[in-house]
């Protein structure tokens, strides 16, 4: 059996839960932010060395906190040491959500990383400021203390009690689909955390002040709301078809509700740019998001196309990629 499904191109995935995951998504949006924070950490320091930026400044201020006498120097060191702990936090967070044996250590850092807060915290209080609804500090606290502490401590009772996620026996097209969809996943979180941001820094702005986005002026106080409210949404709406799409990939004799979707979206975005071509008498003013929704759902509608017409068995599982338990992806490779 195992080499028919070798013959056939499958792959037996790693065998994870629900919770395994879900860390290995917060993991790679982890990732994706460390590396951004590296960046802008590495240009401050290059603006501190090479004298761009003067080694006297003071009172440089980040999300609301005032560093009075810090310098360009000592500011760059700090970003680029919280840009190193998410890149470590994402990196024993993948180990993790491959392996349950390996949450040892991101447990042990997620821990460590609440208790160093409430020290800071309790330390600001004493100091007369409250630190807490800093908007970093809140933030941090959230992602640290409830999202991957409460990851981490069920992933590591999963393991404890011999629990242990489906393995799914993989052709290429269901690869392809599981690997956008976990794409379209990590996007939409990312949307959601993006959104909180810009939120707040206009929420900060005055309520009368205009602000123009994509050629279109608002108040900073109506922005504010509608950035929020369809932020989220969107990012929503992204990850149920991300989730969709990962269930179908897994298990074929689900891609229903995905194909339907994803044909949706594809008329969609193909009336969109054909709307905009005819409106403009050319490709020159179609914006690239248009692009690549097209070509984005295009794939999605065609791989799940390709997934739905996979030969089943009598019991409806497909015989080309089906689902297996982990026990039975063992007894596979016998």
């Amino acid at each position: 059996m195992h080499r028919a499904a070798a013959e056939r191109g499958e792959v037996v995935s790693v065998p994870q839960t629900p919770a395994q995951v879900t860390l290995g998504v917060i993991s790679a949006v982890m990732a994706i932010l460390g590396g951004v924070v590296l960046l802008v950490g590495g240009l401050m320091l290059f603006a501190a060395v090479t004298g761009k930026a003067g080694a006297s400044d003071s009172g440089l201020s980040i999300a609301g906190i005032t560093l009075s006498g810090w310098s360009p120097l000592g500011l760059a060191i700090v970003v680029l040491a919280a840009g190193s702990l998410l890149c470590v936090t994402a990196w024993l967070g993948f180990a993790a959500s491959r392996d349950s044996g390996r949450i040892g250590p991101y447990r042990f850092l997620c821990y460590l990383v609440g208790l160093v807060l409430l020290v800071a915290i309790l330390w600001s209080w004493g100091a007369g400021t409250i630190l807490i609804f800093n908007p970093i500090v809140l933030s941090t606290t959230i992602t640290y203390v409830v999202v991957c502490s409460s990851l981490a401590d069920r992933v590591q009772r999963e393991h404890d009690e011999g629990v242990r996620g489906e393995s799914f026996l993989l052709n290429g097209h269901q690869r392809a689909l599981r690997l956008i969809s976990q794409v379209i996943i990590v996007t939409a979180v990312l949307n959601a955390v993006i959104t909180l941001i810009v939120w707040y820094a206009v929420s900060q702005m005055d309520p009368a002040t205009p602000v123009t986005i994509a050629d279109s002026q608002l108040a900073a106080g109506e922005l504010a709301s509608k950035a929020l409210g369809f932020g989220l949404a969107s990012a929503g709406v992204n990850l149920l078809v991300g989730l969709l799409g990962l269930r179908g990939a897994n298990q074929p004799e689900k891609i229903g509700p995905f194909l339907w979707v994803s044909t949706f979206s594809f008329a969609y975005a193909m009336a969109q740019l054909a709307g905009s071509i005819f409106t403009s008498g050319g490709f020159g003013s179609v914006q690239t998001s248009s692009i690549t929704d097209a070509l984005l759902y295009g794939a999605c509608t065609y791989l799940s196309v390709k997934i739905r017409r996979q030969p089943r068995d009598l019991g409806g599982q497909a015989t080309d990629g089906g689902t297996s338990s982990a026990s039975n992806a063992i007894e596979t490779g016998r």
